[in-house]
């Protein structure tokens, strides 16, 4: 990909995580990018592919904070608090609007939301299961597969509107509060204790 593009991606993702996709038009991504619209519309056929590649942006640059967070840490516990820190890092800024406009309106970027979500985050979230009941950490009665689908849905909740409109719900707040709850329900004593120290150094942070 040429430089212009991904520049041009990376200013409209900006655009759009503040606003909203279906409220960014692709004047004002010219104008912000400072690129005429026919220099816009010779790299990209029309604002569904921006729209697609701006979320195809998005989902690379967490997979790569992910896969960096998951792999540093000690134990499953520390994973999972990493993750949290990633996923407090993405909503700050994020108009909740962007998931409802994405299932409404822009079918092909829902859908590759969708298939990295039943591929890349299923993969993370079993494999951190797994982990954490081979370390003792999680409770050994987990049916991974269950749980881990579980948590997919739960984590969505954060992000939907019309569950927690972000004019009544802080959602760093709500994203804590969901995580911190499936994190305990998962936990052994041995994981319970540790997630606590944890959490406490993160609130303390």
């Amino acid at each position: 990909m040429n430089e212009q593009k991904q520049h041009i991606i990376e200013i409209a993702f900006a655009q759009f995580r503040q606003y909203g996709f279906k409220n960014i038009t692709m004047d004002d991504i010219s104008r912000s990018a400072g690129v005429s619209k026919k220099t816009l519309y010779e790299l990209f056929s029309d604002k569904d592919e921006l729209v697609l590649e701006s979320v195809k942006f998005m989902l690379n640059q967490n997979q790569c904070e992910t896969d960096l967070a998951m792999n540093a840490s000690k134990h499953a516990v520390e994973q999972i608090v990493h993750v949290l820190n990633l996923m407090e890092k993405m909503v700050r800024g994020l108009n909740m609007v962007c998931y409802m406009d994405l299932q409404r309106h822009y079918a092909d970027a829902f859908r590759y939301l969708q298939e990295h979500k039943e591929s890349y985050l299923y993969r993370c979230i079993a494999d951190n299961l797994k982990r954490g009941i081979h370390e003792g950490l999680y409770r050994e009665d987990i049916d991974v597969d269950i749980i881990t689908r579980f948590r997919m849905e739960s984590a969505l909740l954060a992000f939907q509107y019309n569950v927690f409109p972000q004019e009544k719900y802080e959602t760093v707040k709500v994203n804590f509060q969901i995580f911190t709850n499936y994190m305990y329900g998962i936990a052994s004593l041995k994981g319970h204790k540790l997630i606590t120290q944890y959490l406490q150094k993160y609130v303390k942070a």
